[in-house]
């Protein structure tokens, strides 16, 4: 934006600045799978011990109050498997879209959904630590994050201690038998993790 025909020094803050690593007419579809990065922050686990309701709330209004994802299109994920609706349960809190799975559905089912949709419309970024989850989402062409990656970037962030299977990836080894948790990408793939 010019300023009586001189650039704004504000123009690198713009939220669609190439900077960040997408041009002014994509936007993002982040997809965030609620439950996985609500476990792996303790914050939000002491709030989800107060209750689960109370955890997806501080979640999703942190996300809602990120200026890093002012520009993108977020989805938020949980599982429903064990309520009483028959389908897809959606509602919107501010920019945020709230998904929830149908009743025998896993929230799993309905990101690698939600991500294979979105992928014609522009970039799709799927956060979640689930390998599986990940693996599908990749192969169909969309970006993947830690959740950790995610959290470390929201407002408000305190530095979290080390997982304990992280604690144990450090050990160096012999053994050819994996440690840690096996549903969490290896060290190598989680130092790929976008920018958000």
């Amino acid at each position: 934006m010019a300023i009586g025909g001189a650039q704004s020094p504000f123009a690198h803050l713009d939220a669609r600045n190439s900077v960040l690593g997408y041009g002014e007419d994509s936007v993002r579809h982040i997809i965030v799978d609620g439950y996985n990065v609500i476990r792996a922050d303790p914050r939000l686990q002491s709030f989800e011990r107060e209750g689960l309701e109370k955890a997806r709330d501080v979640l999703v209004r942190t996300l809602s109050s990120s200026p890093r994802l002012a520009a993108d299109q977020v989805t938020v994920v949980f599982d429903g498997t064990g309520g009483t609706r028959g389908h897809i349960h959606a509602h919107t809190v501010g920019r945020i879209r709230v998904l929830y799975s149908a009743r025998g559905q896993s929230a799993d089912d309905v990101i690698v959904r939600e991500a294979e949709a979105s992928r014609a419309g522009g970039q799709v970024i799927v956060v979640t630590n689930d390998i599986e989850v990940r693996e599908q989402c990749r192969a169909a062409g969309c970006e993947v994050s830690g959740s950790e990656n995610l959290l470390d970037q929201l407002p408000g962030n305190v530095r979290r201690l080390p997982a304990r299977e992280d604690e144990e990836d450090r050990d160096p080894s012999l053994s050819t038998v994996k440690r840690g948790n096996s549903r969490r990408a290896p060290r190598r793939s989680r130092n790929r993790d976008v920018r958000f």
